[in-house]
């Protein structure tokens, strides 16, 4: 075997390993939307506390009175790039600001869910839809 068809062989192999393991990871970043409950959105209403404009995922924390008490909501949203062709930026949320969000629930009840819309007290509509809905 020559040297070239020995150095276009590794090189091949070492092609197809890099684009493996790339996959590969791209899979375990990335998690089921299965822990929502998609079919059955919920409506809060409530106070930004945070808003995370990261990758992989941005988080929208809000404070919600419930039975009296405030309590926090952990909302995930899509990442940067996602948000950003949404109309999204990193000042969409401020601390303190009274809004309005549409979430898929957790399905196991703790306080969160995947965000779907939120509108603000000024009427501004942020979807992660194309066509708020």
């Amino acid at each position: 075997m020559s040297v070239l068809v020995r150095w276009r062989s590794l090189a091949i192999s070492a092609s197809l390993a890099g684009t493996v393991a790339l996959a590969a990871s791209s899979v375990n970043a990335h998690h089921s939307f299965a822990m929502f409950d998609q079919a059955n959105p919920v409506e809060l209403k409530g106070v930004v506390k945070s808003w995370e404009f990261v990758n992989p995922h941005s988080w929208l924390v809000m404070t919600v009175q419930r039975e009296g008490q405030a309590v926090d909501f952990a909302i995930e949203g899509s990442s940067v790039n996602t948000l950003v062709r949404q109309g999204f930026h990193n000042e969409s949320f401020m601390p303190g600001e009274e809004v309005t969000v549409v979430l898929s629930p957790l399905r196991d009840g703790r306080r969160g869910g995947a965000f779907v819309r939120a509108t603000k007290a000024d009427g501004t509509t942020l979807s992660m839809s194309p066509t708020p809905n």
